[in-house]
């Protein structure tokens, strides 16, 4: 008789399910008559994420229910039913269905009107294990999700990031915040809470000298140190044996390999995206050029462009081509209109995926008379070429965006542009293709995941990006752990032996690096020796240089002597990287001065002449005195 018992069981089981797959829910949303909308109350705490969805279901006409099933993609949940309205109980039953839970209501055949829709609601909890970082799923299968509402602790202040627009945040109660995130695109909402979000990165390469007859340098591009990112070096191994940064501060490691030989090249550290309020000055020419890729030769299209933004509201002309001539508030809804005119004017081919592809790069020129099976970078080239057209600082950015959004399950290697804003006096980051492609609102985007590894503002073409593959480059966000930024040195300051026949004396800065960051600039605030920065030997000039973590350097001095007046050498140093950390050291040194080699000769040859003759005066004192007493 057990037996038997367990069979009917197992046989009303399967049935049941049968009939939960088979029947009720291909009832319900084979008629369309009902549209059904969902609204997520998510409450975060420490280690849990407790959710309330309710379900609105909506009919054209008076319609009866009997049972409905809620298809949530989150395994093994365990749920509680309600009618929202009423808070009376509703009888549900949970099944498992690999990575979703089915939810059965029992809803006993309630009427839903079209001014009196069914209202459900359904609880769940589930647990996580991150301090700072969360990410809710807020998307019942087959419905559309209306609204996000997230409440948690007042102390951890407002999110640094989300992976939807919010559009509210306020105070709930003391001890609450609540966030609202309407219509939001992502099935899964990701929130970032503190002052940074962190990246790891590793990065293997492995560089062989194939030749017998001499070395090889091999060169690799990494992610540097820029206005919104720092860089957090963890390890380098081995140390290159050049580091260098180009005109576009993107920094170079080198490394020379001897004739058959291989260098296993490994190199990881961290990433921190940050929120950054300095201002930067942009001196550097090239970054307006139009040259290229980002130049337009058809003066048609500029036409086009200033009609488009009059037609927006900018009181421009045919023949405007400046945005200087533009106050700070036309000049905030320039920045607008010109991105919008790119999306407006170009569009990619639908079977175009995300990532850096070899699809022909076409420039801006021919994006005029083609526009519409764009890529990203010809979105990039586009908008660079008409922000550079008005004068404005732009460049071509080459990088990784990471999956913290959503875009795809891991990352991907993209194309995006930095313009100079000259009310913020600061770059800002624009990137109109994934605004085309996810059909989503991304400008003023802080853009936390765009990962910067190459800029390009001198050259449309170079440098090249140093690794495509997984293998190289590997990226992924780092919550477990705090990690912490240190910008230390050990700086001494030496002089060589000053001779006062020879016209030049050699002075250096030594610098160890004892921190974690890297030295990419530095300043000298005083001297006691004038215009000390003008001595600086240009062959040995940190400034084209970085000096990562466990690295040393110098700096170079060639001193006229007779500007070399003091006994001791001061100076106040200011060591840089990219405004983000500043570190100030004071140096002395007393200056050594030595005579000339002929002078010393000399005085060691008088000496020894008048060593003799006291000797003689002696020898001959006393002779005179013993002569004396003899006589």
């Amino acid at each position: 008789m057990r037996d038997l018992n367990g069979y009917l069981k197992k046989i009303l089981y399967l049935f049941s399910i049968f009939f939960l797959f088979f029947t009720f829910p291909l009832k319900l949303f084979a008629n369309s008559d009902f549209t059904i909308n969902s609204n997520f109350n998510h409450k975060l705490t420490v280690g849990s994420v407790e959710t309330e969805v309710i379900l609105q279901v909506n009919s054209t006409g008076p319609k009866v229910i009997t049972y409905y099933t809620a298809s949530i993609p989150l395994a093994n949940l365990k749920t509680t039913c309600k009618n929202f309205k009423t808070g009376e109980p509703i009888e549900c039953t949970y099944y498992h269905r690999g990575s979703v839970t089915d939810v059965l209501l029992d809803l006993k055949n309630t009427v839903t009107r079209p001014e009196n829709p069914l209202e459900v609601a359904i609880s769940y909890t589930t647990s996580i294990n991150e301090s700072n970082s969360y990410t809710v799923s807020s998307n019942v299968l087959d419905t559309k999700t209306v609204g996000v509402t997230v409440t948690y602790p007042k102390e951890m202040g407002e999110p640094f990031w989300t992976s939807d627009p919010i559009q509210s945040v306020r105070l709930k109660g003391e001890d609450s915040m609540e966030i609202f995130i309407s219509n939001p695109v992502h099935p899964s909402i990701s929130f970032l809470f503190g002052e940074k979000i962190t990246y790891r990165f590793d990065i293997n390469k492995v560089f062989t000298n194939s030749s017998s007859g001499e070395n090889q340098v091999f060169e690799i591009y990494v992610p540097s140190d820029t206005y919104t990112q720092i860089v957090i070096w963890d390890e380098i191994s081995p140390l290159p044996n050049t580091t260098l940064k180009d005109e576009d501060g993107n920094y170079i490691f080198k490394y020379d390999v001897p004739p058959n030989e291989s260098v296993d090249c490994t190199i990881s550290g961290y990433i921190q995206k940050l929120k950054i309020d300095e201002e930067e000055e942009v001196k550097k020419s090239f970054l307006t050029q139009k040259t290229g890729y980002w130049t337009i030769s058809n003066s048609t299209e500029f036409t086009r462009v200033n009609t488009y933004l009059k037609k927006r509201g900018l009181d421009v002309n045919s023949s405007f081509d400046d945005i200087q001539k533009l106050d700070d508030s036309e000049k905030e809804l320039f920045y607008k209109y010109i991105y919008q005119y790119v999306l407006d004017r170009l569009s990619f081919s639908k079977d175009i995926t995300l990532g850096i592809t070899n699809e022909t790069r076409l420039g801006a020129t021919s994006l005029t008379e083609n526009p519409n099976s764009a890529s990203a970078i010809d979105y990039a080239d586009f908008l660079i070429a008409l922000l550079r057209q008005y004068g404005v600082p732009s460049r071509l950015i080459v990088g990784y965006v990471s999956n913290i959004t959503g875009y795809t399950s891991d990352g991907f290697y993209h194309h995006w542009v930095e313009y100079y804003d000259l009310n913020q006096k600061a770059w800002v980051v624009a990137d109109p293709f994934l605004e085309d492609y996810i059909e989503k609102s991304l400008f003023g985007n802080p853009f936390y995941d765009h990962i910067t590894i190459i800029r390009r503002g001198k050259s449309a073409v170079a440098p090249k990006l140093s690794f495509f593959s997984e293998g190289d480059f590997a990226v992924k966000s780092e919550t477990e752990k705090e990690i912490i930024a240190e910008f230390d040195f050990k700086a001494n300051l030496s002089f060589e032996r000053m001779v006062s026949t020879q016209k030049h004396t050699r002075g250096y800065i030594n610098l160890t690096n004892t921190g974690n960051t890297a030295l990419n600039d530095y300043q000298i605030l005083n001297s006691n020796i004038e215009d000390m920065s003008s001595f600086i030997d240009p062959l040995n000039n940190l400034r084209s240089r970085i000096i990562l973590p466990n690295q040393s350097s110098k700096i170079q001095f060639n001193f006229p002597s007779d500007k070399l007046k003091h006994e001791e050498i001061e100076i106040d140093l200011l060591l840089q990287n990219s405004g983000i950390f500043e570190k100030e050291i004071n140096l002395k040194t007393p200056l050594g001065k030595d005579t000339p080699y002929s002078l010393r000769i000399g005085s060691k040859v008088l000496s020894i002449l008048l060593f003799v003759i006291l000797l003689l005066l002696i020898y001959l004192g006393i002779r005179f005195v013993r002569k004396k007493k003899n006589g």
